[in-house]
């Protein structure tokens, strides 16, 4: 019985030790696969959306496109498309409004929520507009014809995954984060920036 018990232990010692060998990791995205720290899943997390929004923050901030806005001169910005070009289920909102309410901060800009790819961010712009003529309300406190401002720029984007087999079994998964600012009067890419994110983990483990 004794020895039944400790080849029982033994097994569960070890499937124990092999999960742990399983966990995901990021890793420097090339053959060398050097380990750059633990992950907590193969798929995308909350920390991945931050460090990818910081990064980007600080390459427009630091551009020389909009390097030397004064903060008496913010320039509008509008949400443009943001394309999800992978198999999970993303929620691109937590990297626009990490990086939105940055730009904000920054004294540079403001985000424009009457105008944005596939309608409004907020329709209140244009609701109460439609109060206009309704007798039910003070018309002197509707908003008047030609007072909504119009977005000097736009800010759209994609998240790509690619997944490939390594040798020893395992799986890489590869993000893309591509971000760009487009002037909106004459139609030019004033900034562009990429940031990946290689994860490696187990052939079993999943990305969504």
């Amino acid at each position: 019985m004794k020895k039944i018990q400790t080849l029982a232990l033994s097994v569960m010692f070890g499937a124990l030790l092999t999960a742990c060998g399983t966990k995901p990791i990021y890793t420097d995205g090339k053959s060398g696969q050097i380990k750059q720290g633990d992950a907590l899943t193969l798929g995308l997390d909350r920390e991945d959306f931050e460090n990818a929004a910081d990064v980007m923050i600080q390459s427009m901030l630091k551009d020389p496109a909009f390097a030397n806005i004064a903060p008496g001169q913010r320039k509008v910005i509008a949400i443009g498309r943001i394309v999800n070009d992978t198999p999970q289920r993303i929620d691109t909102d937590k990297l626009i409004s990490k990086i939105t309410i940055a730009l904000r901060k920054s004294g540079k800009f403001v985000l424009t929520t009457a105008v944005a790819a596939g309608g409004a961010r907020d329709s209140m712009s244009h609701d109460v507009r439609e109060l206009r003529d309704n007798d039910e309300f003070n018309q002197g406190t509707i908003a008047k014809k030609g007072t909504l401002v119009a977005p000097d720029f736009s800010l759209a984007g994609k998240i790509r995954q690619d997944t490939v087999k390594l040798r020893n079994g395992d799986i890489q998964a590869e993000y893309f984060f591509l971000l760009s600012v487009t002037d909106l009067n004459s139609g030019l890419a004033y900034w562009e920036d990429e940031q990946t994110i290689s994860k490696a983990g187990d052939k079993k483990s999943v990305t969504w």
